[in-house]
């Protein structure tokens, strides 16, 4: 089997991205990196890293270079983006589960994808964790707006036309409630009012829902 291409730098990757973790802590000493690193070649990769410019070892500490830095801010923002992803919309509880299958995503994640979800997520400035995510373009770009791609119903003023993206009930059986009155993943709503009762248009049905409720649904505008 062929090494997918993305994955051919795997290892810099990740010690990149240790790097920078251990320098979020104040920590910069190799038996640092050594003592929580989980790449089997670091010597090796650390050696690797010094040939390309990426890093320096020197008195038994180890500093990413500039060009190391973006590599790492890089890793680490696509790695806490994918934590959010799936812990907030998809609602994952198995901590290891997301922390695996994030490892993989930072290294085959796009730009313009990793740009992608983070608008969807509403640039989000921290991991599940509360860990600071570094912010992409797309960050910068909307830094005027600050308006999320995707917010919960409850925000939008009246009058206006969304899509339900998804929905997050604090009561697993208001689910099934919402279901039945058509209110799902895809459908378009409208804000019909807000004020003395939440309205909700869905085609030719009106809705009046718990502002509560309307918070629970989270929906992109059309």
């Amino acid at each position: 089997m062929m090494l997918h291409p993305d994955l051919a730098d795997q290892d810099i990757e990740e010690v990149a991205e240790e790097i920078w973790i251990l320098g979020e802590q104040g920590l910069d000493r190799v038996e640092e990196l050594r003592a929580s690193s989980e790449v089997g070649v670091l010597d090796a990769a650390l050696s690797e890293m010094e040939r390309r410019g990426l890093a320096r070892v020197a008195a038994g500490r180890v500093t990413l270079t500039n060009e190391g830095r973006e590599l790492a801010r890089r890793q680490v923002r696509r790695h806490r983006l994918a934590e959010v992803l799936f812990t907030t919309v998809l609602e994952v509880r198995d901590e290891s589960a997301v922390d695996r299958t994030a490892c993989v995503m930072e290294h085959v994640l796009g730009a313009g994808l990793a740009d992608a979800i983070c608008s969807f997520l509403g640039h989000p400035k921290a991991c599940p964790h509360g860990k600071p995510i570094p912010a992409g373009p797309c960050c910068r770009e909307l830094s005027q707006t600050i308006e999320p791609l995707v917010q919960p119903l409850d925000r939008l003023p009246a009058g206006t036309e969304s899509r339900i993206v998804y929905i997050v009930p604090r009561e697993r059986e208001r689910l099934s409630r919402l279901t039945n009155m058509g209110i799902v993943p895809g459908a378009r709503i409208r804000v019909q009012q807000k004020m003395p009762a939440f309205v909700l248009a869905l085609g030719a049905t009106t809705l009046a829902v718990d502002p509560a409720i309307a918070g629970e649904i989270y929906v992109k505008k059309v």
